[in-house]
């Protein structure tokens, strides 16, 4: 008994490969209809799977004009070799209770279990600083703005300007990270401010800390104002310097990359 002979033929199984690439959104019934394939929508999906497709949530990714990607190009350009142990990476960050949602794993037919927090309106705000030999990350109740954004650089970085002097200072482009006062504070501690291309999270070494912070923070699972402060507060201390020299190489080879991808 030679057995049931196959759905499709291969020319019709890389014809189905050909048609999935073409239109990777499309759903069985509509591959069915382009194909015209003598078949069923359940054959069609079992032979998507078979040929390695998986599903997946497309990316979204803002446009960058071509005036913005050159500006990041001259910024990879010039400190893709530069040395970035002597970079201070710096930028903000809110973390809420109503984003501390995680992925469940249930038996079909389970009800999916419910996360009851105290507020939506619970948050953190965090400011943080990385550079090669150190990190300081600081709660802060109230939002910034030029006053208080120098206040709280010059509090937290003051033991630490010795030791500072001749750094680059990378943070993103918001008003007050560029305000006349701020740049002051930058010329009295010999410390360069530099010029950011803007959206480019991905040439922030920070951003890569903020991520793990993140995941373990939801990993926690808290459900309170209290219970999402010590959550931070434990994710923070879990980091270590060589996680922090780690996040600051890969920010460097993204530059590398990206230069020579352009």
């Amino acid at each position: 008994n030679a057995g049931r002979p196959p759905a499709l033929n291969p020319t019709q199984i890389e014809q189905l490969d050909r048609i999935i690439q073409q239109n990777r959104s499309a759903t069985a019934a509509e591959l069915l209809s382009l194909t015209h394939f003598n078949t069923t929508e359940r054959t069609i999906r079992r032979y998507r799977l078979a040929l390695g497709y998986r599903p997946r949530k497309s990316v979204i990714k803002v446009k960058i004009n071509n005036s913005n990607e050159h500006k990041r190009y001259q910024f990879a350009t010039a400190h893709h070799h530069a040395d970035i142990k002597k970079y201070i990476f710096e930028d903000g960050c809110y973390i809420g209770l109503r984003n501390t949602q995680q992925i469940v794993w249930c038996k079909r037919g389970e009800p999916t279990p419910k996360k009851t927090i105290s507020s939506l309106r619970a948050h953190i705000n965090l400011i943080g600083f990385i550079w090669w030999d150190g990190y300081i990350f600081y709660r802060f109740d109230q939002w910034l703005n030029s006053d208080s954004y120098c206040e709280t650089v010059d509090l937290l970085l003051s033991e630490h300007l010795p030791q500072l002097n001749g750094y680059l200072y990378v943070s993103d482009g918001i008003k007050w990270h560029r305000s006349a006062q701020f740049k002051q504070w930058c010329h009295q501690y010999d410390i360069e401010l530099c010029e950011w291309p803007g959206y480019s999270p991905d040439f922030n070494a920070i951003e890569l800390v903020w991520n793990i912070v993140k995941q373990n923070v939801k990993m926690k699972n808290p459900k309170s104002q209290g219970e999402l402060e010590g959550a931070v507060d434990e994710a923070i201390d879990e980091l270590s310097l060589n996680f922090i020299q780690a996040c600051i190489g890969k920010t460097q080879k993204i530059y590398q990359q990206f230069v020579s991808s352009y």
